[in-house]
């Protein structure tokens, strides 16, 4: 049996020309790949120099600015000047006028005519007058005097405020003397006498309360302020113990030899008073 046999130059051909062609298009993509890198660094190129072209043109503008705003501030700091040199000009006085000289215009004998400086015709200096001395010192002497008296009179005022002053001191010590004297009398009687309280609740009105020897009637309650007003009737008559205040001790007499009687009130409210009233024991039991 014989063997089968190809041709092998119909392979061989296919073969080296797609090896051919493999070259081709890989070229043909680089240089794509070239043109494609080339534009694009191109794009960038332009757009960098399109920006600094307008970085540049606007930096330009800005200079350009900057020298017409100096060139107007140049131009107002002039128009200021010129302006307060008008205002000088105008508000200072006005120079005097040159001396004219008239002149003869006759070549022959020149004739001059010269004004004075001045309009004024000259005055004559004052004579300096010496003070006198002897006005200004009586005039010191006057002064000197007034002001002695017044001394004198203060001193007088203020010596006599001082013995009033003396005198008042005196009046008021002889007064607490006297008062000192009757406290004592009155707390020694007190100190004598045997007491015994006896309470009470007083309600205002014209309604009476006897209370041991009295007769108690309120008359006004001040709750705010803790004050009462009281009258103490003792044989039809009214002894009143007005304003008067919170556990305040009123000692009182309702006959000339009896014993002196207490009131104190311990509670002050809207309407009533609560309280005692301490009286003698052998007053009570007579």
């Amino acid at each position: 049996m014989a063997g089968i046999e190809f041709d092998r130059q119909i392979f061989t051909p296919a073969a080296e020309a797609q090896r051919a062609q493999a070259p081709k298009a890989m070229g043909v993509i680089l240089l794509v790949l070239a043109l494609g890198l080339a534009g694009l660094v191109g794009y960038k190129v332009f757009t960098q120099a399109s920006q600094s072209n307008a970085i540049a043109s606007a930096n330009a503008q800005v200079e350009q600015l900057q020298q017409q705003l100096a060139e107007s501030q140049k131009r107002v700091e002039e128009l200021e000047k010129h302006r307060r040199l008008v205002k000088a000009e105008v508000a200072a006085p006005a120079p005097p006028q040159p001396v004219v000289v008239a002149k003869n215009l006759a070549p022959a004998k020149p004739v001059y005519r010269i004004a004075a400086g001045s309009a004024l015709p000259p005055q004559p200096k004052p004579a300096v007058t010496p003070a006198p001395i002897q006005p200004l010192q009586s005039a010191a002497n006057v002064n000197t005097a007034a002001m002695q008296s017044e001394l004198t009179a203060n001193h007088e005022a203020w010596q006599a405020t001082t013995d009033r002053l003396a005198d008042v001191v005196g009046v008021v010590g002889q007064q607490q003397n006297e008062l000192s004297e009757t406290r004592e009398a009155v707390n020694q009687l007190l100190s004598q006498t045997r007491r015994q309280a006896l309470s009470f609740e007083l309600l205002r009105g014209n309604s009476r309360m006897p209370v041991g020897p009295v007769t108690l009637q309120l008359k006004s309650v001040d709750a705010k302020s803790q004050r009462y007003s009281v009258c103490v009737y003792f044989e039809d008559r009214c002894i009143e113990l007005k304003d008067r205040v919170l556990n305040e001790v009123v000692v009182f007499v309702v006959s000339k030899n009896g014993a002196p009687l207490e009131l104190v009130a311990t509670k002050v409210l809207r309407d009533q008073i609560v309280g005692y009233l301490e009286v003698p024991t052998d007053k009570q039991q007579r």
